[in-house]
């Protein structure tokens, strides 16, 4: 299946294109792919002939989807710490404590940190995850997609999305709950 940067602009006729304004997942994605290509491009793991975007749009579905390549090559690469405030800002949240409990980093971690400190990649791996989901988010709900992912919800034992898609068990349960959402069916 062909697919297209996000960034680059709207594709040709008969393929997906975006519209010519931005909606609210191109602008979340557009954001994750900063944090992640800028905190890369500073630990030198992607050199800028190299790059892969992180989403891109496929053949006849505009919204912004998840490159898996470049998810799978880059979560398992080491995030500097100050990576984890880009990205914070990037999700809208406006608790710090979403950003623990959505990434199981303990603040005291993050206050210790130093500028040149590297995180685990499996933090690397929680934040595509979740950044994938809050793009879908954004998709369903709008510029209300990071209040859905950190409202409880009944369907996930009362958790919020961002706490019970901390490993992709979870993240595949709220993906199928945005689904049945925005396409009805079942849960």
């Amino acid at each position: 299946m062909k697919s297209y940067p996000i960034s680059g602009g709207a594709a040709k006729a008969g393929s997906a294109h975006l519209r010519a304004q931005p909606d609210a997942a191109v602008v979340m994605a557009r954001k994750f792919e900063d944090v992640f290509l800028h905190a890369f491009t500073r630990s030198r793991k992607v050199g800028p002939g190299s790059r892969k975007h992180l989403f891109v749009t496929l053949r006849f579905h505009e919204a912004p989807t998840l490159n898996r390549d470049a998810a799978a090559e880059w979560a398992s690469c080491n995030l500097p710490a100050t990576a984890l405030h880009e990205w914070f800002v990037a999700t809208g949240l406006e608790k710090k404590k979403d950003l623990f409990v959505a990434l199981q980093v303990s603040p005291s971690t993050l206050s210790r940190a130093k500028p040149e400190t590297t995180l685990d990649a499996a933090v690397t791996e929680r934040m595509l995850r979740q950044s994938e989901l809050f793009v879908r988010a954004a998709e369903v709900f709008g510029e209300n997609g990071a209040t859905w992912m950190t409202t409880p919800h009944g369907l996930l034992g009362g958790k919020a999305p961002v706490e019970y898609a901390t490993n992709e068990f979870g993240g595949a349960k709220v993906r199928q709950i945005l689904n049945a959402i925005e396409y009805g069916g079942v849960v």
